[in-house]
Parts: structure tokens; sequence; C-alpha cells
């Protein structure tokens, strides 16, 4: 009964996750697995779940899980780009990033077919 449970645990879980998104970059500056959170319109809508080295070295690997739901955000032409504080001609902005930590912004794309992998 026990291991009946744990399996109807296990495929509640597993079937009510988000889609996994992979992020390519030059670096991960102020990303953490786990901790820094993806948004859309300030709205949290996943979380990064790991920063690694791509196998030539040369980039960052981000692994990222939208929450359930959030594909409809996900297509071609959908940009992510990391927000943190920042100091230029145009002014000050990410301001919010000095108490919050860093985290990744999605703009939705026009609806076309998604995609599993997105480079910024």
């Amino acid at each position: 009964m026990t291991a009946l449970i744990g399996a109807w645990i296990l495929f509640y879980h597993y079937s009510h996750q988000g889609p996994e998104v992979t992020l390519i970059t030059t670096n991960a500056e102020g990303i953490e697995g786990g901790k820094t959170t993806i948004k859309s319109r300030s709205v949290d809508v996943g979380v990064v779940e790991s920063a690694t080295l791509t196998d030539d070295l040369t980039h960052v690997e981000i692994k990222a899980r939208l929450h359930a739901g959030m594909e409809k955000l996900l297509h071609n032409d959908s940009v992510f780009w990391v927000v943190k504080p920042q100091v230029g001609r145009e002014g000050i902005s990410g301001l919010g990033t000095l108490l919050s930590g860093a985290y990744i912004e999605l703009q939705p794309g026009a609806k076309a077919p998604s995609l599993p992998s997105i480079s910024c």
C-alpha cells in the first residue's frame, strides 16, 4: 500500500510540472539554481533549476522549469534576459533586485510553434 501511495505521489508531481527550458548564455552572474525566479510582467512563472558550463566550457547552460500552464508563453520569438541593478546613460534600472536578487525576465513571443531550447 505504501509503495502505491509513493508511486501516486511521484506520478502526480511529474504530471503537474511545467515545461523545462534550456537557456545558453555567456555567464551566470547572479543566477542560482533553486533560487533565481523567472518572471513575466512581474509575475513569477518559473524557477532556475541549475546552471552549468557547456561541454566546450565557453558558455553557461541554464536549466529552468516553468510553472504548469506557462508553456503558452514559449514561442520561437520569446526573449529571456537577466534583470539586475545597472547604471547607464539611460539612468538606473533593476533597483528592485538589490534586495531580491537577480531574476530572469521572459517576454512572450507571438503565437508560433514552441521551442524547448532558447539561446539568450
